[in-house]
């Protein structure tokens, strides 16, 4: 893996708290609750997606795979973030959520009735856990709204940002890799399923980049812990206490 991968042009200025298309983009069925001219656009970006994820799932050896990787990264994140932008331009913020959720749940399903067929238990039980962490992620991002940050911290946010994003994306391409095969029944080769497998593990960079993101934004609150006035008895307790240990150390 090669975390040196930059944002394409354009890209480079998107932070942390742009939309999250890749935690859970609106499914073919899910999209169907939208109005009908958002509900085409998502079919169209979607389509575009898919011939991108079709042609990576064609490659048959690791070192083909994660050179497609490369070249289609930079376009990749293009429509990855102009999808979370007309979303959250176009679909309510409430109704956004609940598509999110419901296509999370639509692969979580798919991966529960197809994927041991399709993969073997292991990758099967990746995958869930996968839509899990996806889900975790999710709630985070619903933090990053609050908090002010210092110029300090804004040049940490702009480092974890970046890892966050790099990994979501990468999780994000891998997983829809996987619903691809399930969904055209396209077998994938075996070196190209393990580099798979090992893309899905950005899944958990990604939950602890965007973790120190939103720690950023809530520090914790140092207890103010009350005065206790001390009696006289509570004083004779003390200087007892500080002669023993003066006595002791003689």
């Amino acid at each position: 893996m090669n975390e040196a991968l930059a944002l394409p042009q354009g890209l480079g200025a998107i932070g942390v708290r742009e939309p999250l298309p890749f935690v859970g983009l609106p499914t073919e069925r899910s999209a169907k609750q939208l109005s009908g001219s958002v509900e085409d656009v998502v079919k169209t970006i979607a389509n575009v997606i898919d011939q991108i994820i079709l042609s990576a799932i064609e490659r048959r050896t690791a070192l083909d795979f994660r050179a497609f990787w490369k070249e289609v990264f930079p376009n990749y994140a293009r429509v990855m973030f102009a999808t979370g932008t007309l979303a959250k331009a176009l679909i309510p913020p409430h109704a956004l959520e609940r598509v999110i959720s419901e296509s999370l749940c639509e692969m979580e399903a798919e991966f529960r009735d197809n994927a041991l067929a399709a993969f073997g238990s292991a990758i099967r039980d990746q995958g869930i856990f996968t839509i899990w962490t996806l889900r975790k992620i999710n709630d985070l991002a619903r933090q990053l709204s609050s908090g002010q940050l210092s110029e300090d911290e804004k040049h940490k946010d702009d480092e974890f940002g970046w890892g966050f994003i790099y990994h979501g994306l990468r999780t994000r391409f891998n997983l829809d890799c996987l619903m691809a095969s399930m969904r055209h029944e396209r077998p994938i080769y075996p070196e190209v399923l393990e580099e798979i497998s090992d893309g899905l593990r950005s899944a958990v960079n990604a939950y602890a980049w965007i973790r120190q993101c939103v720690d950023l934004r809530t520090k914790p609150q140092e207890p103010e812990l009350p005065f206790i006035a001390l009696d006289e008895e509570d004083w004779e307790f003390v200087n007892a206490s500080a002669r023993d240990m003066a006595n002791e150390s003689a």
